[in-house]
């Protein structure tokens, strides 16, 4: 990564409203033009792609769509993620921190907050704002996909 390139972590619900193309799947689509590009650098956790996964499959199972068919698809789909981000971990120590993390209510959006704190990124981007309102701000940018754009291009 150059110096002057964003490092951004990217929350679980960023992928998953472009794999359900819900309201924001066009401006998620450009970071992921810009990821491709190698404009940014993305990375998410390791509990995103667990995530991920098990709403992936959730929606698969919806759309009547069972193995092996299922699990095709499902690899086709996660290749795509790991194509575009880089798979990071959180400490034990960083968990521990994480867990009793007043600031926040939601303890998984803590655990994704620390791991990206952890892993020096400049930016988390998250479509539920709300959930980081508390943190500090000083240590990591967080900003929604359209701000995101708004900013970085």
């Amino acid at each position: 990564m150059s110096e002057s390139m964003m490092k951004v972590f990217l929350d679980t619900n960023v992928f998953i409203e472009y794999f359900e193309r819900r309201e924001l799947f066009e401006t998620v689509s450009d970071i992921f033009d810009a990821i491709e590009d190698g404009r940014i650098e993305a990375v998410i956790s390791s509990g995103s792609l667990y995530t991920i996964t098990y709403l992936l499959t959730i929606g698969l199972k919806r759309m009547n769509i069972h193995r092996p068919e299922q699990t095709e698809k499902l690899r086709s789909a996660l290749n795509g993620v790991l194509d575009l981000a880089t798979v990071v971990d959180i400490s034990h120590t960083n968990m521990s921190v994480a867990i009793n993390d007043k600031a926040f209510s939601d303890i998984e959006d803590s655990f994704q907050y620390h791991c990206a704190l952890q892993n020096k990124c400049t930016h988390l981007i998250t479509i539920n704002l709300k959930d980081y309102k508390k943190v500090d701000s000083n240590s990591i940018e967080i900003l929604s996909p359209m701000e995101f754009v708004n900013q970085a291009f």
